[in-house]
């Protein structure tokens, strides 16, 4: 095994010591060491390998420093999604190779923490703070058809920072004073910053006040707001899923938004059922077709609760 090791891999991965060095990963390469150096480790995650085959096509391999490491028997204990990667993509790539790693080490030592969008933005921006970038993943979410990746994180917070901390800090003295929504101030965040993004910072703050006086003072109220509470009401909402109340809660703001910018006094119905609150039904006016990415390119979604 070890002359046959030497001829395919150049290398024997076989190793009581320590040692490190760098070498070309061939495909064939790759393929070997998968087959016969990859016993007892942990089951290959498609996505993972999938997420580095589109790095490799996009961006080309780039050399990060975390090497392929082999235990005292030859077998790989961190690498295997790589490798099945330049398999996919049939590629040669440079790749620091660490011999003699303990049998122990796999289970002992706690794993590398991931890498998240999240991280990437507050390493370039250390005043972005964990309420902010959250808010921005729910924003875009909201706006179908982008996400927040490790490869645009930086750009998007830079173009939405703005509108992000300012639709929080418009929410903060709803949220100060109510907390009767507080599991969806993330949706109501979002929802702000998309109000202000379009210029309806006032419309965002005038409904706040609004269903604010309806929870916490004495009628009278005005109709939007009270059928805005009557909606959440229904069973169809008590008893829905979790996510699809915070769908619910979104698109009942921007059916809301568009209610309050005719009447800003709130002297107007919601006017919607609950067989009305999808995208279909939702996309082709209101604030909720300017919110989206791409309103005519985006398939019929509908929610399910």
């Amino acid at each position: 095994m070890t002359t046959k090791n030497s001829n395919i891999l150049g290398f024997n991965p076989i190793s009581k010591t320590i040692s490190t060095f760098e070498i070309e990963v061939s495909p064939q390469m790759a393929q070997y060491i998968l087959i016969h150096h990859n016993k007892d480790n942990r089951k290959v995650t498609n996505s993972q390998v999938n997420k580095i085959s589109k790095s490799i096509r996009e961006d080309g391999w780039l050399r990060d420093g975390q090497p392929l490491t082999f235990n005292v028997e030859g077998n790989i204990t961190e690498g295997q999604h790589r490798l099945h990667a330049i398999v996919t993509e049939s590629v040669s790539v440079p790749m620091v190779i660490v011999l003699g790693v303990e049998l122990d080490c796999f289970t002992n030592v706690a794993p590398a923490k991931p890498r998240r969008p999240e991280d990437e933005i507050q390493r370039k921006d250390k005043s972005a703070k964990p309420a902010e970038v959250s808010t921005l993943r729910q924003l875009l979410k909201r706006r179908q058809g982008e996400q927040l990746t490790m490869k645009n994180a930086i750009a998007q917070w830079e173009y939405w920072c703005e509108d992000v901390r300012e639709g929080l800090n418009l929410v903060d003295g709803f949220f100060d004073e109510v907390d009767q929504f507080d599991p969806w101030k993330r949706t109501f965040s979002a929802w702000a910053a998309l109000m202000i993004s379009i210029g309806e910072r006032e419309a965002a703050l005038n409904f706040l006040d609004l269903l604010s006086d309806k929870i916490l003072r004495e009628p009278p109220h005005s109709r939007l707001v009270s059928d805005f509470q009557k909606f959440l009401e229904n069973e169809f909402f008590v008893f829905g899923s979790n996510a699809g109340r915070t769908d619910i809660i979104y698109m009942l703001l921007c059916v809301a938004s568009d209610r309050i910018l005719k009447r800003p006094n709130g002297e107007i119905e919601l006017n919607t059922e609950p067989v009305r609150l999808n995208h279909a039904a939702l996309k082709s006016s209101g604030v909720y077709r300017k919110f989206l990415f791409n309103p005519d390119g985006i398939s019929t979604q509908n929610f399910t609760f």
